[in-house]
């Protein structure tokens, strides 16, 4: 019972559906060693110089010592038996079991393990039995020649085999061809063709010859003029050792496959006309040198062919002919929207030089001589002593008025206590004139007030038209820094996508800094950012890549930092308030740049948090969009300015900017609490000098800028100003400094605990720790 379930099993494992895990490993086993087989079977029968077959042993030599070596040895011996006969085909076998029989004896040295030690000795063995077989019939100068190059041929056939079939054996075919295996395959190629010229349809219509015109239309169609031209030299010259005359074939496949490269790309019947019209011209060109009337046939056969196979390998194999090319940014585009965002900044950048010499302060009479003035035509216009006062005794009246003026400005309004004891007894309408002075000169503060208001909002609005001519200057700049195709990366990017699909396109690109940039389109380009097919493509580059858009028929994948932050955040709101009024938050831009914010609006409650959360939202608006930190920072500072005229709204900005890639950071401060940094046990602390942005100088000022550089398991530390209180922060430094726990949230939250309990202000602790990234 128990014998009848193993069979039961062991029949249902056979079983077409059932194929998977070591199943299906077993039946790609049989596969690869049916492969070997035919191969050598059919590389036995490749005769060149019309005497020598070194094919199907350099095959032996590139299969190993395994159960692959064992079939194409098997198919060797079959193929030379069987189509060179027993006499002359009993020294290649000979050769080829030494071959197979050094492998298997010798399998754990490693020296055999090299890539050129198989070559030789399959070479070597090679050349003995040959020798062995020359010797009986003399050594003529010929012979000496064909076999000093059979040799050679042994050597380089085994070693381009060895680069294709090494892969199979060890279960990890490359979808990408380097340049080598390019060569190897080629050389395979044309070593199968010789193999099969000896095949006829009819008489002297080859089936070798005929598949060689497909595989040289099929390169020219993809590849060009310069390939298929190339192609066709390489494929005829194989042809022409397999008949061992003058190189006729390599003329008339080389001149074919220029001709057919002319259509590259375009409709498959033009090229397989122009190849055969081109092929026909050869064969006049060489009809007194004996050229076969047959290649025309054989012409024929093979564009027929040709026009037969389908278009997915025809795709990969342009890609594998041309794998240097890499699709840009058109740069007529790019140089067109350039000048156009040169211009605008321009543009911008006259019309605040002409807003700033145009604007002038309001012409009004502000001048405190005016405040008398405008008083005395109110009170003493009709007073009888008006002549007395103001023509007679000008000049007492003038020092009266003089002596009262700077007490009046100081206090805002004026007393009678102000004026002299002689002019204020001498004035019967004193009372109405000193109510009258203190009318004109509110006014007159007013209007000062006024005045200056409109100046400085007019300088803001100046000082906005030139910092966004200076963005889009930046703008236009960085347009220039454009990305710089990378063909080294490009090449195997186009070989892969070229295996997988035929449809897809691929190129590797450079930004300004020198980071890698890949790009892949076309049908099916998103299914690639999976997690198996991602790792594909990740290990065709020096550097870890992530991805950074996803979306239908592309994939984009940029260079990944080596550098992480992990960040804590902890905060607390006063006491008796609904929300708090600091904000804060972080974000990495695509270029691998960290920003950290911390915002304290005025005061507390929700006006202060409306202003820090419009502080945040502005500033990250502005740096995802790449604008330059300070730019924005300046801006921000001039749009609180402008908006808070009625309210005098204002709030403080604490940003930590960080290159992932280096470590290299700058600290910003608009008016901000100290920041700390820790590097090992030594904290530092920074501090600026700035107002609130908003305050800074009528919104002219910029912020406080202290570069730093941080390595991974430094801390870095942004508060708000409730934090600390009012007294020494040397509490803060402390608990940093001995802070060994893992988070830090942990920190953050430490920090908030144990701040002064008598704090009047919102507390909010923001703890950035640097890690390196892990492969």
């Amino acid at each position: 019972m128990e014998a009848k379930e193993r069979k039961h099993t062991t029949l249902g494992k056979l079983r077409w559906p059932a194929y998977t895990g070591a199943s299906r490993t077993a039946l790609m086993r049989w596969a690869d060693g049916g492969i070997h087989f035919l191969l050598g079977a059919v590389l036995a029968g490749g005769v060149v110089f019309g005497q020598v077959a070194p094919f199907g042993v350099a095959l032996v030599g590139a299969a190993g010592s395994g159960a692959c070596g064992g079939a194409a040895l098997v198919g060797a011996v079959f193929g030379y038996l069987t189509l060179m006969g027993f006499a002359d085909g009993l020294r290649y076998v000979s050769a080829a079991i030494l071959t197979f029989a050094v492998q298997f004896a010798f399998y754990d040295v490693k020296l055999l393990h090299r890539p050129w030690a198989m070559p030789l000795i399959a070479g070597a063995i090679n050349g003995c039995t040959g020798f062995i077989y020359l010797s009986e019939g003399g050594w003529r100068t010929v012979d000496v020649i064909c076999y000093l190059m059979e040799l050679g041929l042994t050597a380089a056939a085994c070693w381009c085999y060895r680069q294709l079939l090494l892969p199979i054996r060890m279960g990890r075919a490359d979808r990408v061809l380097s340049t080598e295996k390019q060569v190897s395959l080629t050389v395979l190629v044309c070593t199968v063709l010789i193999s099969l010229s000896s095949l006829y349809l009819i008489k002297d219509v080859s089936v070798g010859r005929s598949l060689a015109v497909a595989v040289v239309l099929a390169g020219a169609w993809q590849g060009g003029g310069a390939p298929g031209a190339v192609l066709g030299i390489a494929v005829g010259a194989s042809m022409d050792l397999a008949a061992n005359d003058i190189p006729v074939y390599a003329l008339a496949y080389g001149v074919a496959g220029l001709a057919a490269g002319a259509f590259v790309g375009g409709a498959r019947l033009k090229a397989a006309v122009a190849y055969v019209i081109a092929n026909s011209a050869a064969v006049l060109w060489m009809w007194d040198h004996g050229l076969p009337l047959s290649i025309l046939y054989e012409a024929f056969l093979g564009s027929m062919a040709f026009l037969l196979l389908p278009q997915r390998p025809m795709s990969r194999l342009g890609h594998w002919l041309k794998p240097d090319r890499v699709a840009g940014v058109s740069p007529h585009t790019q140089a067109k929207v350039r000048r156009q965002l040169e211009a605008s900044a321009q543009a911008f950048r006259t019309l605040y030089e002409s807003m700033r010499s145009a604007f002038r302060g309001p012409q009004n009479d502000n001048d405190v001589a005016a405040v008398f003035d405008r008083a005395a035509c109110r009170v003493c216009k009709t007073c009888s002593l008006r002549s007395d006062c103001w023509e007679r005794n000008y000049v007492t009246t003038f020092n009266a008025l003089n002596d009262a003026t700077q007490a009046m400005v100081e206090r805002g309004r004026g007393e009678a206590g102000d004026f002299p004891q002689y002019f204020a007894s001498r004035c019967i309408r004193f009372p109405a004139f000193l109510e009258a002075v203190n009318g004109e000169l509110t006014a007159l503060l007013y209007r000062r007030q006024y005045n200056s208001r409109i100046r400085e909002s007019r300088q803001a609005v100046c000082r906005q038209y030139g910092e966004l001519a200076d963005l889009l200057g930046a703008a236009a700049a960085e347009m220039s820094r454009e990305l710089t195709p990378d063909v080294t990366q490009s090449a195997p990017l186009q070989r892969y996508l070229a295996a997988l699909d035929g449809e897809l396109r691929g190129g590797a690109f450079r930004d300004g800094r020198g980071r890698l940039r890949v790009e892949i389109e076309g049908p099916g380009a998103e299914t690639l950012g999976g997690a198996e097919a991602l790792a594909g493509v990740l290990a065709l580059f020096p550097v870890p890549l992530r991805v950074e858009e996803q979306a239908e028929g592309r994939l984009s994948l940029l260079q990944q930092e080596p550098l992480m932050a992990v960040a804590g955040v902890a905060a607390k709101k006063k006491d008796g308030e609904t929300v708090s009024g600091d904000g804060g938050t972080y974000f990495k831009r695509e270029d691998g740049t960290l920003y950290v914010l911390l915002c304290d609006g005025m005061g507390s409650g929700p006006l202060a948090n409306r202003e820090s959360s419009l502080a945040l939202r502005l500033l990250e608006q502005f740096l995802q969009a790449g604008v330059d930190t300070e730019h924005a920072l300046n801006t921000l500072n001039a749009a609180l300015a402008l908006r808070g005229e009625d309210g005098g709204g204002f709030t403080t900005v604490d940003l930590l900017q960080l290159d992932l890639f280096t470590g290299d950071g700058v600290i910003f401060k608009f008016g901000a609490a100290p920041s700390y940094i820790r590097k090992g046990e030594t904290v530092r602390r920074i501090s600026g000098s700035s107002m609130p942005a908003g305050l800074a100088e009528g919104g002219r000022g910029g912020p406080d800028r202290t570069p730093i550089h941080l390595s991974p398991g430094d801390y870095v530390l942004l508060v708000s100003d409730g934090v600390a209180g009012a007294g020494d922060d040397q509490w803060i430094r402390t608990r940093l400094a001995g802070f060994s726990g893992g988070s830090p949230k942990e920190l953050a939250k430490d920090l908030i605990l144990h701040s002064p309990q008598d704090a009047t202000d919102d507390r909010t602790a923001l703890v950035v720790r640097l890690e390196r990234r892990e492969a």
